[in-house]
């Protein structure tokens, strides 16, 4: 993957992903509250100066100039407000503990509801498919088009690195693969015989990577396995490699025996399935297997967002997890923006599935610290003291700034190195 790119495409992008996953969950709150009969003063998307701004009825539609959240602001929130500005009979205050909780989660579910709805979509399109590669051993058995090899010598295959594990075990004898057509069909049966190529790294001599190797000290190629190719070659000195690359260039070069790196291989170039989750990147599904596969991927990601947090905060957690801000998902989305409209649509279906649990987390000032507070009134029977209450999210508030400033000095220095 590329790396932070500021571009207009890319700003575009950033700045497009932050507006719909704060619109969608503002609009969660805007509606429900709504329907609950609670005044809505203002709905606003972004903070600091208006650039936009419109009165229909009793709420004012505002877009602001910084596109990093948003708010509803709906009368009588913290039942501090002057008797002017609190709505009355219908401010938030005075709303029923079951209309007041429904508002609050509305937001982070919001958020859940457009994740599951971006999986599924992706679902539908599917993932990229399989290419057979151009002068490869497939090519060469006369395959042709989108296959998905689904079985080595009688052996079922699950992923890339099983196809090459179960490759390199026939030593470069003739095999049989098994093809299924990327968009369904039957599966067929095709006798290969695996290509040895280069899979050095660029320190190593002057092979182009991925090249055919056709001779070694002027022989046939051994019938032994990668990591032995090496030792099957007699004598002791370096080896005389003789190439093929794709362009047809042929070249000879001299490679100690310690340097040699090759791999047999057929010429199947597989999906590796979404970069961000792989198991939305299979051929395209139809709308329903889309469906359960998008919706459940929603409380499978949070899942997993949970076991990170475990591993960031346990004792021996792991070093390459980090908390993210606002400039790491710039930079995510930089890069997401590079790859193409699939990558991009999942890591914002991600970035609005942890934005909702973010906010349903029962911390002061976040939706879910009013949650909690509203359940605990249930709970209690009798109200808490708004001043109480305002004083523990001006607490959270306060520790929601730190948190912040630490995130986005990470990110900032994550980005530098």
């Amino acid at each position: 993957m590329g790396g932070f790119v500021l571009t207009w495409q890319t700003v575009g992008g950033i700045i497009l992903m932050l507006l719909v996953v704060v619109a969608i969950h503002e609009l969660g709150h805007f509606v429900v509250a709504k329907r609950a009969g609670i005044m809505v003063q203002e709905f606003s998307i972004g903070f600091g100066p208006r650039l936009f701004s419109r009165m229909h009825g009793e709420t004012r539609y505002s877009l602001r100039l910084l596109p990093l959240g948003g708010y509803v602001r709906m009368a009588g929130m913290t039942g501090l407000e002057k008797p002017a500005d609190d709505g009355g009979a219908r401010g938030f205050i005075h709303a029923s503990n079951i209309r007041k909780a429904l508002t609050l989660a509305a937001g982070g579910l919001m958020n859940m509801v457009l994740a599951g709805a971006i999986f599924t979509g992706v679902a539908v399109v599917g993932g990229p498919s399989p290419q057979i590669e151009h002068g490869g051993a497939l090519a060469g058995a006369g395959v042709k088009g989108n296959w998905q090899v689904v079985s080595v010598a009688g052996h079922p295959t699950k992923n890339l690195s099983g196809i090459r594990s179960d490759i390199q075990a026939d030593r470069g004898r003739p095999l049989q693969v098994g093809l299924k057509p990327w968009d369904g069909g039957s599966t067929k049966e095709v006798t290969v015989r695996p290509q040895l190529h280069w899979e050095g790294l660029t320190k190593t001599p002057k092979i182009p990577l991925e090249a055919t190797i056709t001779s070694i000290n002027g022989a046939a190629i051994p019938r032994a396995t990668s990591g032995a190719m090496a030792r099957a070659v007699p004598g002791s000195g370096p080896l005389r490699v003789a190439y093929l690359t794709a362009s047809g260039k042929r070249g000879v070069v001299s490679v100690k025996r310690s340097q040699l790196q090759v791999q047999w291989l057929v010429g199947y170039i597989a999906s590796e399935g979404n970069l961000l989750i792989p198991s939305l990147g299979g051929p395209p599904m139809p709308i329903s297997s889309a469906l359960a596969t998008g919706f459940y991927a929603v409380p499978s990601q949070i899942g997993s967002t949970f076991v990170d947090l475990w591993k960031l905060v346990s004792p021996h957690h792991a070093s390459d997890l980090r908390l993210s801000g606002p400039v790491g998902i710039a930079e995510e989305t930089s890069v997401a923006t590079q790859i193409g409209p699939t990558t991009y649509l999942t890591l914002m279906a991600l970035i609005s599935v942890n934005l909702g649990l973010f906010n349903l987390l029962p911390i002061p000032f976040l939706d879910g610290g009013r949650l909690f507070f509203v359940l605990l009134e249930m709970a209690r029977r009798r109200r808490i003291n708004p001043r109480a209450e305002a004083a523990v999210h001006a607490v959270g508030l306060a520790l929601i700034a730190m948190l912040f400033i630490y995130v986005t000095y990470g990110d900032i220095t994550n980005l530098a190195r």
